[in-house]
């Protein structure tokens, strides 16, 4: 158990495939409460039984996770980590985020990161986490950096959205 900013108490912990449809559904509001994460319609792909299959291999990895966070037993935002399949590359793994705007600036995303690299750090496998956020993204990007990541690059033009190309940082976290 955890506190928001606010004092609301947050639970953390893995999801399970219980938690397939509710975090469907996060991510359906989610992807319309902001353009920050590269989510949208086009992502089709999204359904129930892929969320599943999904949550199963992670479940079972231990370089790609997936933490959810519940208040009163609501889903409202999470944290994945994706890890590389690669023998080269599998200590590398990429972190997202998503939090419903309601909880944004109370300390939701902060406690979901935190978990995620208090996980990255307990195992033997995990030695970078890495993210990409969007230039224009200022205050996801103090949160990484108060946590440790630093940016290691840019990548020009990475997204186009409304008829403009938005630049995107490259932030790694060595564990």
């Amino acid at each position: 158990m955890k506190f928001l900013k606010d004092n609301t108490i947050v639970d953390i912990m893995e999801a399970s495939v219980e938690d397939a449809e509710e975090l469907l559904e996060l991510y359906e509001l989610v992807k319309n409460e902001t353009s920050f994460l590269i989510m949208d319609d086009s992502d089709a792909d999204f359904n129930l039984e892929k969320e599943i299959e999904y949550l199963k291999k992670c479940n079972e990895s231990v370089t790609s996770k997936v933490f959810v966070a519940k208040i009163d037993g609501r889903i409202v935002g999470d944290c994945w980590l994706t890890g590389h399949m690669s023998d080269k590359t599998k200590h590398n793994v990429c972190l997202g985020v998503a939090v419903l705007k309601e909880y944004w600036h109370k300390g939701l995303g902060r406690l979901l990161i935190e978990h995620t690299i208090n996980y990255a750090r307990i195992t033997t496998e995990i030695k970078n986490i890495y993210l990409e956020v969007r230039k224009d993204n200022e205050f996801a990007i103090k949160l990484y950096e108060s946590l440790g990541f630093i940016k290691t690059g840019d990548m020009p033009d990475k997204i186009f959205i409304d008829g403009k190309y938005i630049d995107e940082q490259i932030f790694v976290l060595k564990i």
